[in-house]
């Protein structure tokens, strides 16, 4: 099951003891009883029908799990590394963090560092609220199994698996970088200002509003053979510093991508041509906003749309799947 349901039926869902992973606004989300269940705030949906933004139901995943199969809870800070050291051997983690947090930030700086993080199964997204609420509200990811909601910390499901299966977590990643400009940066950080560009050192900003760069094209870099995108939040000409929705890391060589002409098109045709099937997929704001997928027309693969996206590591402009398939 991948579909809006009001809080009363997910409710009827939870009370049966179904394991789910539930996305929403957070008044819909505060209404529903406790459970097995994990989630984060989002408006924003992507249905069978297109893209939506919905206030009143939340988007409810079933996982093929037993109840007894599967733990929840926090993560804070100061103990990141449970994520992988703590994950089950055969089975899958998921994650959610909300978004412009300390825990946020930390996660991104640190996760690719984290010992055993790609060894294991490790799905998840960034919560966020309405665009009208930016500055107003805060981010919050919900323990459903003790009610608890949380602004600074990281919700965690690990949810264990039969033998006979197993769990993978894909990308689909279609940005086209440039191969004319190289902009290597001295620390990972959120927030640039110099780095290196084709070899010189200049300001990013400088160079970004020369150029005419905008926030729907992202910086990509190759991380272990995967192509990682980094999302420009926005621009400060006061302080002539770029900021970012995820962080660049150091010493590794970015180019400017072209994440949106004509991607809803190209994507639809990734998804056909990967068989792709998973119990979970969620697509990052940026190319609902920006690659035409806000528009009524059917999508193949509902779910959230998210600030962020985690395939082990912090990533932008991706879409994310966790599948659970036959070995």
């Amino acid at each position: 099951m991948n579909e809006l349901l009001t809080p009363e039926d997910a409710n009827a869902l939870i009370a049966r003891g179904s394991v789910l992973h539930i996305a929403g606004d957070e008044p819909a989300l505060r209404r529903l009883r406790p459970g097995n269940w994990i989630g984060g705030t989002t408006p924003y949906m992507l249905t069978p029908d297109g893209g939506v933004v919905e206030r009143d139901k939340v988007f409810v995943t079933e996982l093929p799990v037993r109840p007894d199969a599967i733990s929840t809870g926090f993560v804070d800070i100061g103990h990141i590394p449970a994520i992988s050291v703590e994950a089950p051997q055969f089975g899958f983690t998921l994650v959610i963090m909300p978004a412009m947090s300390e825990i946020h930030s930390i996660y991104g700086l640190t996760s690719a560092n984290i010992p055993g993080i790609r060894d294991i199964a490790v799905m998840g997204w960034v919560s966020g609220v309405h665009a009208d609420e930016r500055g107003t509200a805060t981010a919050k990811v919900f323990n459903g199994l003790t009610g608890e909601v949380a602004d600074d910390r990281i919700v965690v499901m690990r949810a264990r698996l039969p033998s006979s299966k197993r769990a993978t977590v894909d990308i689909v990643n279609l940005v086209v970088p440039e191969t004319d400009n190289a902009f290597v940066f001295d620390t990972p950080s959120f927030t640039v200002k110099d780095c290196e560009i084709n070899g010189e050192r200049q300001n990013f900003y400088d160079y970004a509003a020369r150029n005419g760069i905008g926030v729907h094209q992202p910086l990509v870099t190759d991380l272990h053979g995967e192509p990682i995108c980094v999302s420009l939040r926005s621009l400060d000409a006061a302080t002539r510093t770029v900021q970012l929705f995820a962080p660049v890391m150091r010493g590794h060589v970015y180019r400017l991508g072209d994440a949106v002409t004509g991607y809803r098109d190209r994507l639809i045709r990734t998804i056909e041509e990967r068989a792709l099937r998973p119990v979970l997929a969620c697509q990052c704001f940026h190319n609902y906003a920006f690659g035409g997928l806000q528009a009524p027309s059917p999508y193949p693969l509902p779910g959230p749309v998210v600030f962020g996206e985690l395939a082990h590591v912090l990533m932008n402009q991706t879409l994310v799947c966790l599948s659970i398939k036959d070995k």
